[in-house]
């Protein structure tokens, strides 16, 4: 038939069975071809809605779903609500096709809830999380009724799309029609809430359960690690592991970034003696976490234990071992282990590189530095984004390389982001170099106005030049806007708890009178050690105290106070602090390892610190 010679349909209802209609009448020889006889397709005679869906369900792809759904066109047959279900999910195998499941959909004139949810979890397990949104409105507006099935696929929708109102809304809906004791709903609510950052939501969500099973405990457990709140995740796993609530490899991963972000390595230790005791699988995940979580908590030996018992590794893997070896200070070793990982057909990816140009930052390797920033493009086909640029400059700049570290800020194919000046601005500072320094600083108050590190990295430049004029006007106007400093913050592990402490706090919970003896005591100790205070200027990476009797309250000092008073002689010191640690500390801690003959480990926002009898595994560059 001419092509002419079609007559298009134009009734809204049927415009997707007159497109079929004129599909097999332009195109019958290439489009409607009967499969062969030994198809399950074979014979279409007698075609009813049954028989259709028997043969949909025996389907083994696509071409033969379209030509069954021809058939049915072509023979009049109506859409009923499971053969409809059956089209919609062979359709929707791929996102491509998600257009011809919204037809078929659109073709049924009552759909019902088992529909509507058929066409909401198609959505959104391809990924198409508003259309997933947009089906459950359409069923809203038609009035029918969502069930058990429904929320569960909408909330992870909600979630992934941070709707934190329209998941709020859902909530209510739940609510209404009854339908919150459910185990799953309840569990795609704390999911929802832990997704859009809102935890006590959902931990009232969680609390309030009448049943939960192992899947919500993981969703609590993920969402305080992923939001930051390490320690109520760790809470939450003990009494999940007290509770004998099936843990899996999700679980101790999750227990595990906790232990790593808190560097509490004594409980990190207790969660890999419960991976080994109930048999949890030593797969990629469980093994690339243990490794991170060893290496951030200074203990990079048992890293590489793990590391080497690991049967299977991946790319991640290897990433978090480079990187655990550059943030403890074995540049050398990083380097090596990169050499390896190409050895065994490895492919690495930015990650890779950002952690092997930390591990020359942190050692001084310039040359090796240049050498795979060249590498990571002409070898591996990588484009280096502002994390790379930010190690390079770092590196060039603590190397003193001021004009070359400039050079190639001003040849970047991307705009620097404050961490550039940053980086650019600590090595003036070492260098003594002025004119950068004002250039650095005018730049991070341009990028970042209200950012009280700016003002007070300003205000180290000032008092370096003796403007106490201007130093005072800085101080004016963080007052006047409200601008605050980050306050340094350090904490400890001492029998498997973890102690914060915060520059001006007395310490609630803590033998605060004993601790500040100690400080008294370490005070003396240092100046019959022959130590000069640094006081001559106020770091942005140190409290805002000036005197010398103040430096002694530093977070990280109070922390080694506790930590002298609490652990047994010998005893390693483990201190983690949110700040870069600053000068007067570091020299202090390297005299307190020798005076009281204590291994102290510090692991500060940059690297780990290894004191030992005296010296730095840093070697005094950081």
């Amino acid at each position: 038939m001419a092509r002419s010679m079609v007559t298009f349909f134009i009734s809204p209802r049927s415009w997707f069975r007159g497109r079929m209609k004129c599909t097999l009448l332009i195109h019958t020889s290439s489009v409607y071809q009967p499969p062969p006889k030994h198809s399950t397709v074979e014979n279409y005679e007698g075609l009813d809605p049954q028989r259709l869906l028997n043969l949909l369900n025996s389907c083994t792809n696509f071409e033969q779903m379209k030509q069954l759904h021809c058939q049915m066109v072509t023979s009049g047959l109506s859409y009923t609500i499971p053969t409809s279900v059956k089209l919609i999910e062979i359709s929707s195998s791929s996102s491509s096709r998600m257009d011809y499941a919204s037809l078929v959909f659109r073709e049924v004139e009552n759909p019902d809830t088992h529909l509507c949810n058929s066409m909401i979890r198609a959505n959104a397990h391809l990924n198409l999380h508003e259309e997933a949104i947009f089906a459950y409105i359409k069923m809203h507006r038609q009035s029918i009724l969502p069930d058990h099935y429904t929320f569960p696929i909408l909330l992870k929708s909600c979630a992934h799309l941070s709707l934190l109102d329209l998941g709020m809304s859902t909530h209510g809906a739940i609510l209404k029609l009854g339908l919150d004791s459910n185990v799953f709903t309840d569990t795609a609510l704390v999911y929802m809430y832990c997704s859009c950052k809102c935890l006590d939501s959902a931990r009232q969500v969680f609390d309030q359960m009448p049943e939960r099973n192992s899947v919500s405990w993981n969703a609590m457990i993920t969402g305080y690690t992923h939001n930051r709140r390490f320690m109520e995740a760790l809470d939450l796993f003990s009494r999940m592991c007290a509770w004998k609530i099936g843990v899996s490899e999700v679980t101790v991963v999750s227990a595990l970034s906790a232990c790593a972000h808190l560097g509490a390595l004594n409980q990190g230790k207790w969660v890999h003696s419960f991976i080994k005791q109930n048999e949890i699988k030593l797969n990629v995940f469980v093994g690339t976490a243990l490794i991170d979580m060893y290496a951030k908590c200074g203990s990079i030996t048992e890293s590489e234990k793990v590391f080497q018992a690991m049967k299977r590794k991946n790319t991640f893997t290897w990433n978090a071992m480079i990187s655990g070896l550059a943030m403890n200070g074995h540049g050398e070793a990083a380097v090596e282990l990169f050499s390896r990982m190409l050895e065994e057909n490895i492919k690495p990816d930015g990650v890779t590189f950002l952690a092997i140009l930390c591990a020359c930052c942190h050692q001084g390797l310039v040359d090796e530095g240049k050498e795979f920033m060249i590498r990571m493009e002409k070898e591996f086909a990588l484009r280096p984004n502002i994390e790379h640029y930010g190690c390079m400059v770092d590196l060039l700049g603590r190397a003193g390389s001021l004009d070359e570290a400039m050079k190639l800020i001003n040849s970047m194919p991307i705009k620097p982001d404050a961490a550039i000046w940053r980086a650019l601005l600590a090595a003036c500072r070492v260098h003594g170099n002025m004119e950068l320094s004002e250039l650095a600083i005018g730049n991070l108050l341009e990028l970042e106005p209200n950012k009280g590190e700016n003002y007070i990295l300003l205000a180290n430049l000032l008092v370096r030049s003796r403007k106490w004029d201007k130093v005072a006007e800085v101080r004016k106007t963080m007052t006047e806007r409200r601008i605050k400093k980050v306050p340094g913050c350090s904490s400890i592990e001492v029998d498997d708890v973890i102690y914060e402490f915060t520059v001006g706090d007395k310490f609630d919970g803590v033998e605060w009178d004993k601790i500040d003896s100690m400080l008294g005591e370490m005070s003396r100790e240092l100046r019959l050690a022959g130590h000069v205070a640094g006081t001559e200027i106020v770091s942005y990476d140190i409290e805002e105290e000036e005197k010398e009797s103040s430096l002694i309250y530093h977070s990280e000092k109070v922390a080694i106070a506790f930590g002298l008073l609490r652990t047994l002689p010998g005893t390693v010191i483990r201190i983690v602090k949110n700040l870069r640690v600053c000068n007067d500390c570091h020299s202090s801690i390297k005299l307190f390892s020798q005076i009281y003959e204590r291994d102290i480990t510090v692991r500060d926002r940059n690297r780990f610190h290894h004191f030992s009898g005296g010296t730095c595994s840093c070697r005094d560059y950081w």
